[in-house]
């Protein structure tokens, strides 16, 4: 395939040899075939270079600039800084604003899109072990169906503080144009805080434990919970785990997976599937349980730890009555998006 400037500069070429317009044509009807200049373009051209013209391009013409024209000067700008503003690159090119806009959306087929924030920077081994992963458990509940989900028993413990400020969209209100806008301060951390163990299945929320003070989180500490907290709350709770040996999905923190724990599990006959490192999106305790527990709190301040641990309880409860906590029925298709997404980390919910 010939342009139509490489054509023409051949065409300049064949002048300065003499040819006529008509052998012209010919010449380019054998090299190009049907994207050859149609014969009365070329008579044009060809008079044109006789007549002294040196440009093969075209000349600029008066009037309003051609779309093909606004096109190029947009995406010569998008090329240098694809962080324009629509009222920057109106200012650049002159268009007016809707001009731009339909360009951008119809043309050009772009729309603007914010960088997505990520928990860590995962390496291509990562990915593999994040796509492996998935896929495998995938399969699995292919196989099993929804009695697959119903094993899985998933936790993790948290930090429930006495002040936890508001999310920005909580402190929307609706207002007159015009209306000035509030402040709010940004707080500091408070010491006020424990932590909490929350426990939670298909049903609901099975078990929230609490950390007592100046306890060190590790596998020795962790290994008693299972065996006198987590144990008698699933035979009193959850009767149907003595039966089929609930499948703990928990993350790789160094208490989940030390060797004390992984002991612990094989001698109660418990399975743990593999966390692929690095991964909260796949934990359903961070991406669905913990969030909810803590928004109704954000916004509130308590004065002491047992108020923290009441407003958590009656949050816990009111999560168990509705039937808020979905995280676990939602692992399919998360193991889906992580598989299409070649190990890639899941945007949204």
């Amino acid at each position: 395939m010939f342009s139509k400037q490489e054509q023409r500069s051949w065409m300049k070429i064949e002048c300065a040899r003499g040819r006529k317009a008509r052998q012209r044509h010919q010449g380019l009807q054998e090299s190009c075939g049907e994207s050859a200049l149609p014969y009365r373009t070329v008579a044009r051209w060809v008079k044109a270079f006789n007549e002294g013209r040196q440009n093969v391009a075209d000349m600029r013409r008066p009037g309003r600039p051609s779309v093909s024209e606004e096109v190029y000067a947009l995406t010569a700008l998008l090329d240098s800084d694809r962080r324009h503003t629509i009222r920057e690159l109106t200012r650049e090119t002159g268009l007016a604003h809707t001009t731009v806009l339909h360009i951008l959306k119809e043309p050009l087929g772009m729309r603007k899109i914010a960088s997505r924030w990520v928990p860590h920077d995962l390496t291509e081994m990562q990915e593999w072990l994040r796509y492996d992963a998935a896929r495998n458990l995938l399969e699995r509940y292919e196989r099993e169906g929804g009695a697959f989900l119903r094993r899985i028993i998933t936790l993790d413990e948290t930090w429930a503080k006495s002040y936890e400020p508001q999310m920005k969209r909580q402190s929307n209100e609706w207002r007159h144009y015009g209306s000035p806008r509030k402040s709010k301060v940004r707080q500091n951390p408070s010491n006020v805080k424990v932590m909490v163990i929350l426990v939670c299945d298909c049903d609901g929320v099975i078990l929230t434990h609490t950390f007592p003070r100046q306890q060190t989180v590790n596998a020795q500490y962790y290994c008693s919970f299972f065996e006198h907290n987590l144990r008698p709350a699933l035979r009193k709770k959850r009767r149907h785990f003595l039966q089929n040996p609930p499948i703990i999905l928990q993350d790789n923190a160094r208490p989940h997976a030390a060797q004390a724990v992984a002991d612990l599990f094989d001698r109660l006959g418990w399975e743990v599937p593999y966390h692929p490192p690095n991964s909260p999106d796949l934990s359903t305790c961070d991406f669905d349980l913990i969030p909810k527990m803590k928004e109704p709190l954000r916004g509130i301040r308590f004065r002491t730890v047992p108020e923290i641990l009441q407003a958590v309880d009656r949050f816990i409860r009111t999560i168990n009555t509705t039937g808020a906590a979905k995280g676990i029925l939602r692992l399919p298709h998360r193991w889906q998006r992580v598989v299409h997404n070649a190990g890639d980390y899941i945007e949204g919910q």
